[in-house]
């Protein structure tokens, strides 16, 4: 059962470990007492590590967490956290261990609390609410041509009236038939394999690798004392699946971060499991993960442009001024005094479509030491980068999306050997190759990630705020009353529904007032004396001295360094830089900006001021360009979708158009075969379990179908999500966990 837009409170953990605070300050006493801190703030958790020698800081958005998981060990009486704030390692070292290391409570409170967040501020919850705006946006899609058609508006329109009303850039128009075109969601039933090397069993380990509707689950087990290892990660943070062969019959697989080590079962020789699991497990990436993400929110955008043709047509039939922006006194007379439109600019290019390119990457040194049976190949195919590697003694396959591409990273050393992502073609002096893959890899991973996600969300957002003053302006001029009376809508919708008001949204006051931003280009030189010294002092002066130059673009962070010897540049969206924060060594006297893509310690390293300029802006830029304005952005959307539907409902009961319409309506309008929309029903009504709060009962009703979306009142009276499992009967009651935080809205379907 999900909330699609939680809000989570602050909260504050301390995590200090007394042993291992205790040994520091006994094998070092300059250090002193070392503490750290959890602060879980809305949209971001700080870690922090203090004693008095230094202070390092991490901020990162929940939804780069990683997998947050228990970790137990010594037949379960010792346990720790991991995450990417601090993992545990194979040996079980390492991780978050408040107090003795022995509180499982307090752990369990904490774990839960950033998996509750990960999970309702990261990549499932944008998943889930795409295909919220999806269901509402395709009814939109639906009930204005039947007004259209009810007032016997001609579509499509004449390319007179196409020309008067986009005069500059006219869209390309379609068909009601091509207007409305609901498509189904792909569900996906739990799968498990028991996955284990035969020399594991000697160990006393056991491993279950599981995919579930949303994540992926890697639980092990291992050793006498029966230490509990379990990763989670959400299908769009895997970044990439390998599998490899080897030895003739050998076969193994790899998953990113999520699975660093080759995996393989029973004797190794094993390939119809392995190959079983990485098959379905690209498959759901592709559905579940950036790639579908991806198509998902351009199929949104696609809709909420046709949405707006659709209503400015409209606009013209009713004799309503179509130019646009509109004039501040039809903005006053819609939203009232100080509303503005926001200033963000519309990007004449958002998400791009690629050919597929195959490119010889092959490096000559490495293939002789295979007897010349080397052959490495990389294929850029619309959505993903595939690497191909080939010898005498085996193969792998490896599978990325562009938007798991977190740099570009582009090298040159001896004057002449050029790399890109590790990749050295030929005999490492194929320069012009190497460029050419770059700057594919750069187009693609801009085209097609991070940065092209958040330009798709501005520009549907630019439009939806478009359509809804559109759609203001027919209301007023129909006359029809918005917002509706509360006997209106508890007519219409239930008692249970809480319209948001127009102090809601990117307009309002009360959610994200524009969380995307765009802040220009600034250059920062970030040399770093000592480093630079001892290049030049090591090379015996033939690398001379080398310079570090910072350019913070729009969209992403450019740092190069070069020297006499050679250069490397690293390009990575601010989605991707996880941590921005300042690290403080030597007593207070050196300070560093620490990020996923490496530190930067400007001059000899004692500037804190420079230090913390660039950490403020580097921030900044991360928080209003990353993954936190991705999702603020899209809870703004789904605001504003909210609102339309309850708009276009009175409108269309104002005109007499009954939604759903008849079979007859439907074929007559969209043509034969259109399928009727589902009638939006009240939510169900969910029941507390008795001593338990975190859970609820919910009773399924009769025509009920597995993975279908219900919609459910809880005991609290908020509007929230149930997803049928898969097995589930009409009439069965489920008994399930209840949300985490306050539901801000809920929306008819």
């Amino acid at each position: 059962m999900e909330n699609l837009m939680q809000r989570f409170p602050e909260k504050k953990y301390d995590v200090t470990n007394y042993i291992e605070s205790g040994c520091l300050c006994l094998w070092c006493p300059c250090c002193g007492w070392q503490t750290k801190t959890l602060h879980l703030q809305g949209e971001e958790v700080f870690y922090k590590t203090k004693n008095l020698c230094s202070s390092s800081t991490q901020k990162r958005p929940y939804a780069q967490l990683g997998s947050v998981e228990l970790h137990d060990s010594c037949c379960g009486l010792c346990v720790g956290m991991s995450s990417n704030l601090e993992r545990v390692n194979e040996k079980g070292e390492g991780g978050i261990r408040p107090f003795f290391g022995v509180d499982r409570t307090y752990t369990e409170e904490i774990c839960n609390e950033l998996r509750a967040r990960m999970e309702g501020r990261g990549d499932t919850a944008q998943r889930k609410q795409q295909t919220f705006l999806m269901e509402q946006i395709t009814k939109l899609t639906a009930q204005v041509p039947l007004i259209l058609a009810k007032r016997g508006v001609a579509w499509p329109p004449s390319q007179a009236t196409t020309a008067k009303l986009f005069p500059s850039n006219p869209p390309k128009v379609k068909t009601f038939a091509e207007l409305y075109s609901p498509a189904e969601e792909p569900t996906f039933d739990t799968q498990s394999w028991n996955v284990m090397c035969c020399l594991e069993h000697l160990n006393c380990v056991s491993r279950t690798v599981e995919l579930g509707p949303d994540e992926v689950t890697i639980r092990t087990v291992r050793g006498l004392d029966r230490a509990t290892i379990t990763e989670k990660r959400p299908y769009a943070q895997i970044d990439d699946v390998q599998k490899n062969k080897g030895c003739g019959c050998c076969v193994n697989m790899t998953a990113g971060e999520l699975l660093p080590e080759p995996l393989s079962n029973g004797a190794g020789c094993d390939d119809a499991t392995i190959t079983q699991i990485v098959d379905e497990l690209k498959r759901r990436m592709e559905i579940r993960g950036n790639i579908g993400q991806m198509k998902k929110l351009e199929q949104i955008m696609a809709k909420v442009d046709d949405l707006r043709v659709l209503m400015t047509v409209l606009q013209e039939e009713m004799g309503i001024e179509t130019s646009y922006p509109p004039s501040q006194t039809v903005m006053t007379s819609l939203y009232g005094q100080h509303h503005q439109l926001p200033g963000i600019r519309p990007h004449d290019v958002t998400s791009q479509h690629f050919e597929t390119k195959e490119y010889d990457v092959t490096n000559l040194c490495a293939s002789a030491c295979c007897c010349f049976t080397q052959k490495d190949t990389i294929v850029l195919e619309p959505d993903k980068q595939i690497s191909k590697s080939i010898n005498c003694i085996g193969d792998s396959v490896n599978s990325m999306p562009y938007a798991q591409i977190s740099s570009v990273d582009e090298s040159r050393c001896c004057f002449c050997l050029r790399s890109v992502n590790g990749l050295m073609p030929g005999c490492g002096c194929s320069g012009p190759l190497v460029t050419e893959v770059a700057q594919e890899l750069q187009q693609r991973k801009t085209g097609r990630g991070d940065i092209a996600q958040l330009k798709n969300q501005e520009n549907t957002m630019l439009n939806a705020l478009e359509l809804s003053v559109r759609t203001g302006t027919i209301l007023k001029k129909a006359g029809v009353p918005y917002p509706p009376s509360q006997a209106t809508m508890t007519e219409d919708y239930g008692p249970a529904f809480k319209l948001p008001s127009n102090n809601d949204g990117y307009l309002g006051e009360e959610k994200h007032v524009g969380p995307s931003q765009q802040h220009g280009e600034k250059d920062y030189v970030v040399t770093n004396y000592c480093e630079s010294l001892c290049i030049c002092l090591c090379s015996l002066g033939l690398a001379g001295w080398q310079s570090v130059n910072l350019h913070l673009g729009e969209e992403e962070v450019t740092m190069k360094h070069w020297n006499f010897c050679g250069t490397n540049q690293m390009r990575m969206p601010y989605a991707q830089l996880g941590s921005v924060d300042v690290e403080t060594e030597c007593c207070g006297l050196c300070f560093a900006v620490e990020t996923d893509g490496g530190n930067i310690s400007p001059g000899c390293g004692c500037d804190k001021d420079a230090v913390e300029a660039i950490s403020n802006e580097l921030q900044k830029r991360k928080v209003t360009r990353g993954n936190i304005a991705q999702v603020q952005m899209q809870e703004n959307l789904m605001i504003e979708v909210i609102k339309m539907n309850v708009q276009l409902d009175q409108l269309a009961k104002k005109e007499s158009v009954t939604y759903p319409p008849s079979q007859e309506t439907m074929e007559q309008v969209f043509g034969p075969g259109a399928k009727v929309p589902q009638k939006w029903q009240p939510p169900i009504m969910a029941m507390g379990v008795p001593g338990n709060q975190a859970m609820l009962q919910v009773q399924l009703p009769a025509d009920v179908v597995a993975g279908q979306t219900l919609q459910v009142q809880g005991p609290g009276g908020a509007i929230i999500q149930l997803q049928v499992p898969t097995g589930a009967l009409p009439g069965q009651v489920l008994q399930v966990a209840a949300p985490v935080g306050p539901t801000v809205v809920g929306a008819p379907i």
